[in-house]
């Protein structure tokens, strides 16, 4: 009787230990699949906010390009030259190709800089709408005092383009400087690239002339530029 009890308590407890080993089994493969699955989730937000950092450098880069442009085209001499302009000739620049790549799905973007970035560009695709109608034969056909108060309204816009560009910049720096990146040094380098480039394309134009004081092809230049009025849109 001693034994079947003895007997009958082994099998009770081996069927525990099988049992118990088969949960213990199944608790570690469960917590091995949580902890792939979060390691994996982890590993998806890590992408996501390198491409979403990514994409907040590249439009950083792309507008500060327009805002320097634009800070140029609405220097005092431009400015004056632009609105004393009857046959305005400009090209407008539609080389935003980073944002146009976001068209599609702009919730990609932080929420804390759409706006400011949306404003922008909604504002420099205006501008090149006015400069394209530039062009337009109806536009040629009007006025002159028409004409330069359309040219006064395209001045006005590249005004406000750099004022909501310089914004955007300020949001985008700001949401980039949380991940480490320093986009404030971008903007003065492209300050600084700009005021090289400004000086030594007039030291080459100072030593052309000095060389042929004749109609030179760099005072050609200088006038074909100053012919193109207002300045061509830089939306970058």
């Amino acid at each position: 009787m001693a034994d079947a009890v003895i007997g009958a308590l082994g099998t009770v407890l081996a069927a525990f230990v099988g049992v118990l080993t088969w949960y213990l089994t199944q608790l570690g493969e469960r917590r091995r699949e949580r902890t792939e699955r979060e390691a994996q989730r982890l590993a998806e937000e890590e992408q996501r906010h390198q491409r979403v950092l990514d994409i907040v450098v590249a439009l950083h880069s792309e507008i500060l390009a327009g805002v320097v442009a634009n800070r140029r085209q609405l220097t005092v001499e431009d400015v004056t030259y632009a609105l004393k302009q009857t046959n305005p000739f400009t090209t407008a620049d539609e080389t935003d190709f980073v944002f146009d790549s976001l068209k599609g799905d702009i919730s990609i973007l932080p929420a804390e800089v759409i706006h400011a970035v949306v404003q922008y560009y909604r504002v420099a695709m205006q501008s090149n709408l006015v400069t394209r109608d530039l062009r337009d034969p109806y536009f040629i056909k009007q006025p002159v005092k028409e004409r330069r108060r359309i040219i006064g309204f395209l001045l006005q816009l590249v005004e406000l383009q750099k004022i909501l560009g310089e914004e955007a910049l300020s949001d985008l720096a700001s949401f980039a400087s949380r991940s480490g990146i320093d986009l404030k040094q971008n903007e003065q380098r492209a300050a600084a690239l700009f005021q090289r480039a400004a000086t030594e394309i007039a030291a080459v134009f100072t030593k052309s002339d000095k060389l042929d004081p004749k109609p030179s092809r760099s005072r050609l230049l200088r006038t074909t530029d100053r012919n193109i009025s207002p300045p061509a849109q830089k939306v970058k």
